[in-house]
């Protein structure tokens, strides 16, 4: 089985979020693989998070799988590349960078043409072995 692809763009509205967490779930659902943990829904829902916070433009959820690895990117139309900062104990915010730093294989951000990219990699398990 070669690589699966699949792209949703979603508006600068706080519930972009929840839907970027649907679209993990349910794309991965049809490609018949297991989340475990949830981790690429939690990671993709506070990079989408982050992006509708700082970003305010719309940003566009791309997901690539190659065997059991599960690449999340999202592009926004904002230059500023994110910032890990450790957040005091009173902090409200500034702690979705460090879940992702925490539970994703890789992640990173990098400029784009028109914005940036941040993107991450997790391990997802396949529930039954490719049949071609």
């Amino acid at each position: 089985m070669g690589a699966l692809h699949a792209t949703a763009e979603f508006p600068n509205r706080p519930e972009a979020a929840y839907g970027a967490r649907m679209l993990v779930r349910t794309v991965l659902a049809v490609w018949d693989c297991d989340d475990p943990e949830e981790v690429a829904a939690l990671l993709t829902s506070e990079i989408v998070a982050n992006a509708v916070r700082h970003a305010a433009t719309t940003c566009r959820v791309r997901l690539n799988l190659e065997g059991d690895l599960l690449k999340v990117e999202v592009t926004d139309g904002s230059p500023a590349l994110p910032l890990l900062r450790r957040p005091r104990p009173n902090d409200a915010g500034g702690r979705g960078l460090w879940l992702v730093e925490s539970l994703a294989r890789q992640w990173g951000a990098e400029p784009t043409p028109t914005g940036k990219a941040v993107w991450f990699s997790t391990v997802v398990r396949r529930r039954r072995a490719a049949t071609r």
